[in-house]
């Protein structure tokens, strides 16, 4: 990260550094917000297309839907464009984890 950051600020002009240097003496207000807005945008990176069927969500659309899965560690997001893509999604993350349940339950009864 250090790495990429370096080339960030060799890209800044002389006035821009002035400005980021004396916003982080004044509290760094400016780039926190800039920080936060860009952590929203990237956020709502996932909920442009349905994990699905991979079709454009309209966000003004009640009918679309996310869900949030994972550990609380590693949260991961997935957006739907409608009930039918997010039980298809869960039939599917089901049928994942099934195998692993039945070679389990399976083994056991070979002895």
């Amino acid at each position: 990260m250090s790495r990429r950051f370096e080339e960030v600020m060799d890209i800044l002009d002389y006035n821009e550094l002035m400005r980021f240097k004396n916003d982080l003496d004044s509290g760094a207000l400016t780039i926190k917000r800039l920080l936060e807005e860009r952590i929203k945008k990237k956020l709502k990176e996932h909920e442009k297309i349905c994990a699905t069927c991979s079709s454009n969500l309209n966000f003004y659309r009640t009918s679309n839907y996310t869900l949030v899965f994972g550990p609380d560690d590693f949260k991961k997001k997935a957006s739907f464009c409608g009930l039918d893509c997010l039980e298809y999604f869960i039939i599917k993350m089901k049928e994942m984890k099934r195998p692993k349940e039945d070679n389990v339950s399976n083994a056991g009864s070979f002895l």
